[in-house]
């Protein structure tokens, strides 16, 4: 195992020990289950790319990392908003209101398919439509909804600009990621025929790994768990260290 994977095996023992820590498990404060929810999240998706990246049978196999890299910034913002909020209990509504505008969404989107091609729903369906196409936030949550203004009200829009929109190419479809997924010989472009690139693999590691540890940090930030932290720390040493 390279240094890089042991280090990404490394922030799953954190992850790991931050869960055993009864100020995380037995917290009462009101935004933890979303905290939560976020965190496991995280965890999960550092493990599926540490499984992706440790497989012989995909060439190159940081590329198929990107996705997850996206999710896991994206969990990293709402992390930083939430634990940061000067207002929890405000921020509680906020993710209240925007979970129900998603609700809503999937709503129409029923009632418009119901409509293109009728008495195809089931009644679990309809009920859902009943229960939700008519909600309208009483307070504003398109910070929430549009990840370019959550970056931009936690101070992250750089890394909005300089990772996750980039990212966006993997996950949409972008004829200009084809380069990653084939070699140009004399101008022809071959398909199937990976080049292994070792600066790109080396963003990929930095960019897992240094959310990985900045999402922890955040949660402990606002937790406060001293023996954690020391630990914390002793990692993001070896995060620089491996990465200056």
């Amino acid at each position: 195992m390279n240094k890089k994977l042991e280090l990404i095996e490394k922030i799953i023992v954190l992850q790991n020990d931050l869960q055993k820590e009864k100020a995380f498990t037995n917290s009462k404060e009101t935004v933890m289950h979303l905290i939560y929810h976020l965190f496991l999240k995280s965890s999960r998706t550092l493990k599926a790319i540490k499984a992706i990246l440790e497989s012989d049978e995909i060439d190159n196999s940081y590329i198929e990392t990107l996705p997850l890299l996206r999710i896991q910034l994206e969990t990293y913002f709402h992390l930083v908003y939430i634990t940061t909020h000067d207002n929890k209990d405000y921020c509680v509504e906020e993710y209240d209101q925007y979970q129900k505008l998603q609700q809503k969404r999937v709503a129409n989107n029923l009632f418009t398919s119901n409509g293109l091609r009728p008495n195809r729903l089931g009644a679990e369906d309809l009920n859902f439509i009943d229960s939700h196409k008519s909600f309208r936030n009483s307070i504003d949550v398109k910070h929430l909804d549009k990840l370019y203004l959550l970056a931009e009200n936690i101070g992250k829009y750089e890394e909005y600009a300089r990772i996750y929109s980039l990212l966006s190419s993997f996950v949409h479809y972008n004829p200009s990621t084809r380069v990653a997924y084939s070699n140009s010989v004399e101008g022809k472009i071959i398909y199937n025929q990976f080049v292994y690139n070792e600066e790109n693999e080396e963003a990929v590691f930095r960019y897992i790994t240094g959310i990985s540890l900045n999402s922890l940090t955040y949660i402990n930030k606002y937790l406060g768990i001293e023996s954690f932290e020391r630990e914390l720390e002793k990692t993001l040493i070896e995060w620089h260290d491996l990465f200056k």
